[in-house]
Protein backbone atom coordinates (compact mmCIF):
# COMPACT_ATOMS: atom_id res chain seq x y z
CA UNK A 1 0.00 0.00 0.00
CA UNK A 2 1.42 3.99 -0.94
CA UNK A 3 0.90 5.62 1.91
CA UNK A 4 0.28 9.52 2.29
CA UNK A 5 3.57 11.09 3.19
CA UNK A 6 3.07 14.15 5.71
CA UNK A 7 5.13 17.00 6.55
CA UNK A 8 4.46 18.76 9.92
CA UNK A 9 5.21 22.48 9.91
CA UNK A 10 4.71 23.49 13.85
CA UNK A 11 6.28 20.99 16.68
CA UNK A 12 4.52 22.81 19.70
CA UNK A 13 2.26 21.03 21.79
CA UNK A 14 -0.45 19.78 19.39
CA UNK A 15 2.40 18.55 16.95
CA UNK A 16 2.76 15.10 18.81
CA UNK A 17 -1.06 14.27 18.97
CA UNK A 18 -1.30 14.69 15.29
CA UNK A 19 1.83 12.57 14.81
CA UNK A 20 0.53 10.07 17.43
CA UNK A 21 -2.72 9.93 15.90
CA UNK A 22 -1.35 9.08 12.38
CA UNK A 23 -0.29 5.63 14.04
CA UNK A 24 -3.85 4.55 13.72
CA UNK A 25 -4.39 5.20 9.98
CA UNK A 26 -3.19 2.23 7.82
CA UNK A 27 -1.93 4.78 4.19
CA UNK A 28 -0.23 7.92 5.92
CA UNK A 29 2.98 8.47 7.80
CA UNK A 30 4.53 11.44 8.66
CA UNK A 31 8.28 11.62 7.20
CA UNK A 32 9.16 14.74 8.41
CA UNK A 33 8.74 18.24 10.53
CA UNK A 34 9.87 21.47 10.58
CA UNK A 35 10.24 24.25 13.34
CA UNK A 36 11.52 27.90 12.84
CA UNK A 37 13.32 26.90 16.13
CA UNK A 38 16.09 23.69 15.22
CA UNK A 39 15.87 23.05 18.55
CA UNK A 40 12.62 22.62 19.06
CA UNK A 41 12.49 20.71 15.90
CA UNK A 42 14.86 18.50 17.42
CA UNK A 43 13.43 18.12 20.35
CA UNK A 44 10.32 16.71 18.76
CA UNK A 45 12.50 14.54 16.93
CA UNK A 46 13.54 13.27 19.71
CA UNK A 47 10.33 12.71 21.52
CA UNK A 48 8.57 11.17 18.35
CA UNK A 49 11.66 9.18 17.41
CA UNK A 50 11.09 11.41 13.72
CA UNK A 51 14.80 11.02 12.00
CA UNK A 52 14.02 14.04 9.60
CA UNK A 53 13.70 17.16 11.14
CA UNK A 54 14.31 20.89 9.76
CA UNK A 55 15.17 24.50 10.81
CA UNK A 56 13.45 26.16 7.87
CA UNK A 57 9.94 25.45 6.07
CA UNK A 58 11.66 25.92 3.17
CA UNK A 59 13.97 23.33 3.89
CA UNK A 60 11.43 20.67 4.22
CA UNK A 61 9.12 21.49 1.67
CA UNK A 62 12.22 21.41 -1.11
CA UNK A 63 13.82 18.22 0.34
CA UNK A 64 10.91 16.13 1.07
CA UNK A 65 8.56 14.47 -1.63
CA UNK A 66 5.55 15.42 0.43
CA UNK A 67 2.00 14.84 -0.27
CA UNK A 68 0.60 16.68 2.10
CA UNK A 69 1.38 19.02 4.76
CA UNK A 70 -0.14 19.45 8.48
CA UNK A 71 0.18 22.91 10.03
CA UNK A 72 0.15 23.40 13.50
CA UNK A 73 2.33 27.10 14.22
CA UNK A 74 0.43 29.54 15.99
CA UNK A 75 -2.23 31.31 14.40
CA UNK A 76 -0.74 34.49 13.14
CA UNK A 77 1.70 32.30 11.08
CA UNK A 78 -1.38 30.02 9.25
CA UNK A 79 -1.68 32.55 6.16
CA UNK A 80 1.78 32.85 4.86
CA UNK A 81 2.69 29.35 5.96
CA UNK A 82 -0.36 27.58 4.19
CA UNK A 83 0.36 30.01 1.38
CA UNK A 84 3.84 28.42 1.01
CA UNK A 85 2.82 25.24 1.10
CA UNK A 86 -0.26 25.68 -1.64
CA UNK A 87 3.04 27.62 -3.56
CA UNK A 88 5.03 24.08 -3.88
CA UNK A 89 1.90 22.27 -4.84
CA UNK A 90 1.27 20.65 -1.74
CA UNK A 91 -2.05 19.84 -0.18
CA UNK A 92 -2.30 21.37 2.89
CA UNK A 93 -4.29 20.93 6.71
CA UNK A 94 -4.09 23.99 8.30
CA UNK A 95 -5.52 23.40 12.14
CA UNK A 96 -7.95 25.83 13.67
CA UNK A 97 -8.37 28.50 14.05
CA UNK A 98 -7.79 28.50 9.87
CA UNK A 99 -6.41 31.92 10.28
CA UNK A 100 -6.05 35.33 11.88
CA UNK A 101 -9.35 36.82 9.78
CA UNK A 102 -11.83 36.06 7.05
CA UNK A 103 -9.77 38.58 4.41
CA UNK A 104 -6.53 35.80 5.22
CA UNK A 105 -9.31 32.54 4.50
CA UNK A 106 -10.49 34.24 1.35
CA UNK A 107 -6.85 35.03 0.05
CA UNK A 108 -5.98 31.17 0.92
CA UNK A 109 -9.21 29.57 -0.25
CA UNK A 110 -8.90 31.58 -3.57
CA UNK A 111 -5.09 30.25 -4.00
CA UNK A 112 -6.09 26.46 -3.40
CA UNK A 113 -9.02 26.53 -5.36
CA UNK A 114 -6.80 28.74 -8.27
CA UNK A 115 -4.42 25.78 -8.01
CA UNK A 116 -7.27 23.04 -7.84
CA UNK A 117 -5.39 21.87 -4.70
CA UNK A 118 -6.81 20.55 -1.68
CA UNK A 119 -6.95 22.90 1.47
CA UNK A 120 -8.83 22.28 4.69
CA UNK A 121 -9.50 23.35 8.33
CA UNK A 122 -8.45 20.80 10.58
CA UNK A 123 -11.48 20.99 12.88
CA UNK A 124 -11.05 17.69 14.04
CA UNK A 125 -14.09 17.23 16.07
CA UNK A 126 -16.11 17.78 12.80
CA UNK A 127 -15.26 13.76 12.22
CA UNK A 128 -16.11 12.37 15.78
CA UNK A 129 -17.61 9.40 15.09
CA UNK A 130 -20.33 10.71 17.97
CA UNK A 131 -20.50 14.06 15.73
CA UNK A 132 -21.11 12.13 12.69
CA UNK A 133 -23.88 9.99 14.45
CA UNK A 134 -25.07 13.54 15.73
CA UNK A 135 -25.55 15.14 11.90
CA UNK A 136 -27.23 11.54 10.77
CA UNK A 137 -29.72 12.10 13.52
CA UNK A 138 -30.63 16.09 12.74
CA UNK A 139 -30.93 15.12 8.79
CA UNK A 140 -33.79 12.71 10.05
CA UNK A 141 -35.62 14.59 12.10
CA UNK A 142 -34.64 12.78 15.40
CA UNK A 143 -35.49 15.70 17.63
CA UNK A 144 -37.38 17.97 14.52
CA UNK A 145 -36.02 20.96 13.78
CA UNK A 146 -32.90 22.75 15.68
CA UNK A 147 -33.88 25.49 17.92
CA UNK A 148 -31.66 25.99 20.33
CA UNK A 149 -28.40 25.66 21.22
CA UNK A 150 -26.01 26.00 24.42
CA UNK A 151 -21.89 24.78 24.42
CA UNK A 152 -19.50 25.89 26.11
CA UNK A 153 -15.69 25.29 25.84
CA UNK A 154 -14.05 26.43 29.36
CA UNK A 155 -10.82 25.84 30.99
CA UNK A 156 -8.52 27.17 33.68
CA UNK A 157 -5.60 27.16 31.64
CA UNK A 158 -3.34 27.93 34.89
CA UNK A 159 -3.80 29.28 38.00
CA UNK A 160 -1.17 30.81 38.55
CA UNK A 161 -1.50 35.33 37.35
CA UNK A 162 -1.81 35.69 33.56
CA UNK A 163 1.08 38.25 34.56
CA UNK A 164 3.45 35.58 35.23
CA UNK A 165 3.08 33.99 32.31
CA UNK A 166 4.06 36.26 29.35
CA UNK A 167 5.51 33.57 27.25
CA UNK A 168 2.09 32.04 26.64
CA UNK A 169 1.07 32.11 23.34
CA UNK A 170 -2.79 32.10 24.91
CA UNK A 171 -2.38 35.79 26.30
CA UNK A 172 0.02 36.74 23.25
CA UNK A 173 -1.37 39.06 20.96
CA UNK A 174 1.10 38.60 18.46
CA UNK A 175 0.37 34.88 18.45
CA UNK A 176 -3.47 35.77 17.79
CA UNK A 177 -4.08 34.94 21.11
CA UNK A 178 -7.14 34.51 23.59
CA UNK A 179 -10.65 32.19 24.06
CA UNK A 180 -12.13 33.02 20.90
CA UNK A 181 -9.97 31.73 17.91
CA UNK A 182 -8.28 29.09 20.03
CA UNK A 183 -11.40 27.81 22.16
CA UNK A 184 -14.09 29.63 20.87
CA UNK A 185 -13.63 28.66 17.89
CA UNK A 186 -14.80 25.17 18.80
CA UNK A 187 -18.30 26.32 19.40
CA UNK A 188 -18.72 28.92 16.71
CA UNK A 189 -17.94 25.85 14.22
CA UNK A 190 -20.34 23.34 16.38
CA UNK A 191 -23.46 26.23 15.83
CA UNK A 192 -22.84 27.07 11.90
CA UNK A 193 -23.45 23.11 12.18
CA UNK A 194 -26.10 22.28 14.01
CA UNK A 195 -27.84 25.48 12.12
CA UNK A 196 -26.53 25.23 8.59
CA UNK A 197 -26.11 28.78 8.50
CA UNK A 198 -24.21 32.17 9.46
CA UNK A 199 -26.23 33.92 12.20
CA UNK A 200 -28.46 37.31 11.12
CA UNK A 201 -27.78 38.54 14.44
CA UNK A 202 -24.82 38.80 16.49
CA UNK A 203 -24.60 39.85 20.30
CA UNK A 204 -21.19 39.22 22.44
CA UNK A 205 -19.46 39.91 25.40
CA UNK A 206 -16.07 39.12 26.52
CA UNK A 207 -13.49 39.76 29.60
CA UNK A 208 -10.32 40.90 28.45
CA UNK A 209 -6.69 39.24 29.69
CA UNK A 210 -4.23 42.14 30.53
CA UNK A 211 -2.59 41.89 27.53
CA UNK A 212 -5.54 43.15 25.66
CA UNK A 213 -7.00 39.49 24.15
CA UNK A 214 -9.96 37.84 25.29
CA UNK A 215 -9.91 35.67 28.37
CA UNK A 216 -13.50 34.48 28.51
CA UNK A 217 -16.03 35.24 25.86
CA UNK A 218 -19.88 34.91 25.53
CA UNK A 219 -21.84 34.78 21.81
CA UNK A 220 -25.49 35.03 21.19
CA UNK A 221 -26.23 33.59 17.59
CA UNK A 222 -29.83 34.56 16.38
CA UNK A 223 -31.18 32.96 13.26
CA UNK A 224 -34.35 33.27 11.44
CA UNK A 225 -37.04 31.53 12.54
CA UNK A 226 -36.37 32.43 16.19
CA UNK A 227 -33.36 29.89 16.58
CA UNK A 228 -30.59 31.01 18.96
CA UNK A 229 -27.00 29.70 19.76
CA UNK A 230 -25.74 30.56 23.41
CA UNK A 231 -22.35 30.26 23.67
CA UNK A 232 -19.26 30.63 25.62
CA UNK A 233 -15.58 29.92 25.53
CA UNK A 234 -12.84 30.55 27.78
CA UNK A 235 -9.09 29.90 29.29
CA UNK A 236 -9.71 30.86 33.05
CA UNK A 237 -13.22 29.73 33.78
CA UNK A 238 -13.52 26.22 34.61
CA UNK A 239 -17.17 24.68 32.77
CA UNK A 240 -19.15 21.90 32.69
CA UNK A 241 -17.91 21.25 28.08
CA UNK A 242 -21.24 20.14 26.98
CA UNK A 243 -23.54 20.78 24.03
CA UNK A 244 -27.49 20.97 24.30
CA UNK A 245 -29.46 20.73 21.23
CA UNK A 246 -33.17 21.60 21.59
CA UNK A 247 -35.67 20.84 18.35
CA UNK A 248 -39.17 21.05 18.04
CA UNK A 249 -39.42 17.15 19.13
CA UNK A 250 -36.67 16.44 21.59
CA UNK A 251 -33.64 17.33 22.81
CA UNK A 252 -29.96 16.15 22.24
CA UNK A 253 -27.07 16.45 24.98
CA UNK A 254 -23.20 15.97 23.86
CA UNK A 255 -21.51 15.41 27.00
CA UNK A 256 -18.05 16.53 26.63
CA UNK A 257 -19.05 18.20 23.01
CA UNK A 258 -15.10 18.41 22.66
CA UNK A 259 -14.50 14.47 23.08
CA UNK A 260 -18.06 13.16 22.89
CA UNK A 261 -18.09 9.17 22.50
CA UNK A 262 -22.33 9.45 23.69
CA UNK A 263 -25.33 10.84 23.35
CA UNK A 264 -28.35 11.56 25.19
CA UNK A 265 -31.83 11.74 22.90
CA UNK A 266 -34.76 12.91 24.90
CA UNK A 267 -38.24 12.49 23.30
CA UNK A 268 -41.65 13.67 24.55
CA UNK A 269 -43.63 10.11 25.69
CA UNK A 270 -40.29 8.14 24.96
CA UNK A 271 -37.71 6.72 27.37
CA UNK A 272 -34.26 8.70 27.34
CA UNK A 273 -32.02 7.22 24.52
CA UNK A 274 -28.37 6.73 25.61
CA UNK A 275 -26.04 6.01 22.56
CA UNK A 276 -22.65 4.72 23.22
CA UNK A 277 -20.38 5.57 20.42
CA UNK A 278 -16.69 4.19 21.16
CA UNK A 279 -14.49 6.46 19.09
CA UNK A 280 -11.24 5.22 17.72
CA UNK A 281 -8.98 6.22 20.45
CA UNK A 282 -5.14 5.67 21.33
CA UNK A 283 -3.77 3.26 23.60
CA UNK A 284 -3.46 6.06 26.01
CA UNK A 285 -7.32 6.79 26.14
CA UNK A 286 -6.11 10.28 24.19
CA UNK A 287 -8.90 10.30 21.33
CA UNK A 288 -6.46 11.67 18.36
CA UNK A 289 -6.65 13.60 15.17
CA UNK A 290 -7.11 10.22 13.02
CA UNK A 291 -10.53 10.77 11.78
CA UNK A 292 -9.99 13.98 9.88
CA UNK A 293 -6.61 12.75 8.94
CA UNK A 294 -8.67 9.73 7.00
CA UNK A 295 -10.73 12.56 5.40
CA UNK A 296 -7.89 14.50 3.79
CA UNK A 297 -6.75 10.63 2.69
CA UNK A 298 -10.29 9.91 1.40
CA UNK A 299 -10.72 13.44 -0.40
CA UNK A 300 -6.70 13.03 -2.01
CA UNK A 301 -7.70 9.23 -3.15
CA UNK A 302 -11.01 10.92 -5.09
CA UNK A 303 -9.35 13.89 -6.66
CA UNK A 304 -11.34 16.59 -3.86
CA UNK A 305 -9.68 19.89 -3.51
CA UNK A 306 -11.65 20.17 -0.21
CA UNK A 307 -13.90 17.96 2.25
CA UNK A 308 -17.88 18.08 1.97
CA UNK A 309 -17.88 16.97 5.84
CA UNK A 310 -15.59 20.88 6.12
CA UNK A 311 -15.97 22.63 2.85
CA UNK A 312 -13.58 25.98 2.61
CA UNK A 313 -16.79 27.92 2.30
CA UNK A 314 -17.90 27.11 5.55
CA UNK A 315 -14.58 28.06 7.22
CA UNK A 316 -14.75 31.04 5.96
CA UNK A 317 -17.92 32.15 7.33
CA UNK A 318 -16.40 30.37 10.51
CA UNK A 319 -13.98 33.37 10.18
CA UNK A 320 -16.20 35.97 9.31
CA UNK A 321 -18.28 35.22 12.53
CA UNK A 322 -15.31 35.49 14.51
CA UNK A 323 -14.42 39.14 12.68
CA UNK A 324 -17.64 40.49 13.82
CA UNK A 325 -17.31 38.73 17.42
CA UNK A 326 -14.11 40.55 17.58
CA UNK A 327 -14.75 43.94 16.30
CA UNK A 328 -17.69 44.24 18.85
CA UNK A 329 -14.81 44.22 21.73
CA UNK A 330 -12.50 46.98 19.37
CA UNK A 331 -9.94 43.54 19.55
CA UNK A 332 -7.31 43.83 16.82
CA UNK A 333 -4.28 41.75 16.62
CA UNK A 334 -0.95 43.49 15.36
CA UNK A 335 -0.25 43.30 11.59
CA UNK A 336 -4.55 43.22 11.05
Amino acid sequence: MKKVRWGMIGCGAIAPKFFNSMKRVEDGEVVAAASKSILRAKRFGRKTGLEQVYGRYEEMLDREKLDAVYIANSHNFHFETAKLCLERGVSVLVEKSFTRNAKEAEALIALAREKNIFLMEAMWTRFNPAIVKLRELLADGTIGEPEHLQAAFCIQMNPLSPKMLPWNRMYNPHLAGGALLDLGVYAVSFARMIFDQSPSRISSSSKMAWTGVDATSEYIFDYPGEKRAELISSFREERTCEALITGSDGIIRVPDFMHPSRLVVSRPGRAVENLDIEPDRLNDGQRGFQHEIREVHRCLTEGLIESPSMPLDETLEIMQTMDALRAQWGMKYPGE
